[in-house]
C-alpha cells in the first residue's frame, strides 16, 4: 500500500503488467514482490499493476480437480486484461507464468508471459542494472517446478546470481532434474501420507551443498522452505539478492520504502 503502484486502468497502455498474484498475501513473497518493484523503478520499466481487477489464475483450482472454478477465473481475468493494453505480462511465480502461458491460450487468452528470473537477466545484460561488485557469498539454488521443468528456464536464475558474484555450489537434484519443494499439484494443502515431507527432504539436499543461503524463484517455494524447523540454510528469493547486490547509487525516495521491508525476522 505505501509503494504507491501505478494502476493500468489509470496508466493505460503501459509496456509491463506486473501480475502481483497470491504472494501478496504472504510476508515472504511480499519482500520480493517490493524488491522487484524497486528493480523495475532502478531500471526505468514502464509497467503497471492491475490493483483490485487482479483476480487468481486459478492455477491450484485446477491442480486440485476444482475445473469449474479455473475455467472461471480464467474467462473472467481474459475478460479484465482485454481492456487494456500492454506488451508483456511480468511474474514472480512460475504456478502465475505456466497457467497464462500454457493454458489461458485455450480460452482465448494469448499473452506474452516471462518470468521476473528472465525479465531481470535481461536488464542486466542491457546493462539497466549494475551490480557493485562481488558479494562472495555461497549459495545454491532451488529450481521451481513449474519454472524448470515446465517452463524451461533454468539459465537465468543462475546468470543472475553468477553476475552478483555468488558462488554457486549446485545441488545433485538441479536443472531440469530439480525437486520438488512440496507445494506442486496441491499438495501442501493435501494429506500426503508419509514419514517425512517433501520440503523436509529437499531442506537435507540443501544442506549438503554446505551452502549458506538458498536462493529461490517462486513464492511457493519461499513458503514451503520457510515451513521446515531448525536447522535450516536460510531462504532468500532472487529479487532480493539482485536488488541487495546492485550499486548504492539509488533514488533515496525508492530504498527508503523498499529496504525496510527487506530485513529478514527469524
Amino acid at each position: 500500500a505505501d509503494l504507491d503502484l501505478p494502476l493500468i486502468s489509470q496508466s493505460n497502455p503501459c509496456d509491463v503488467l506486473l501480475w502481483l498474484g497470491q504472494g501478496v498475501f504472504e510476508m515472504s513473497a511480499q519482500r520480493s514482490l517490493r524488491a522487484l518493484v524497486a528493480l523495475l523503478r532502478r531500471a526505468d520499466v514502464d509497467f503497471a499493476v492491475l490493483g483490485n481487477e487482479e483476480l487468481d489464475v486459478g492455477d491450484l483450482a485446477r491442480r486440485v480437480g476444482d475445473e469449474a472454478a479455473f475455467q472461471d477465473l480464467a474467462r473472467r481475468n481474459i475478460e479484465t486484461l482485454s481492456k487494456y493494453r500492454f506488451t508483456t505480462i511480468l511474474t514472480n511465480d512460475p504456478h502465475v507464468l505456466h497457467c497464462l502461458g500454457q493454458e489461458y491460450p485455450a480460452f482465448g487468452g494469448v499473452y506474452e508471459i516471462v518470468h521476473h528470473t528472465t525479465f531481470l537477466a535481461q536488464l542486466v545484460e542491457q546493462k539497466r542494472l549494475v551490480f557493485d561488485g562481488c558479494s562472495k557469498r555461497v549459495m545454491t539454488y532451488h529450481d521451481p517446478c513449474y519454472l524448470g521443468r515446465y517452463s524451461g528456464e533454468i539459465a537465468a536464475p543462475r546468470q543472475l546470481l553468477k553476475a552478483a558474484g555468488i558462488d554457486l555450489q549446485e545441488m545433485e537434484r538441479s536443472g531440469l532434474r530439480s525437486f520438488c519443494c512440496g507445494w506442486g499439484g496441491g499438495a501442501a494443502l493435501a494429506d500426503v501420507q508419509g514419514q517425512k515431507r517433501i520440503s523436509d527432504l529437499r531442506m537435507d539436499q540443501i544442506r549438503v551443498t554446505n551452502a549458506d543461503v538458498v536462493a529461490v524463484a517462486c513464492p511457493n517455494c519461499t513458503t514451503m522452505f520457510e515451513g521446515v524447523v531448525d536447522p535450516r540454510v536460510e531462504v532468500v528469493e532472487i529479487a532480493e539478492i539482485i536488488f541487495q547486490s546492485l550499486a548504492q547509487t539509488r533514488d533515496e525516495s525508492t530504498a527508503s520504502a523498499i529496504e525496510p521491508a527487506l530485513v529478514h525476522e527469524d
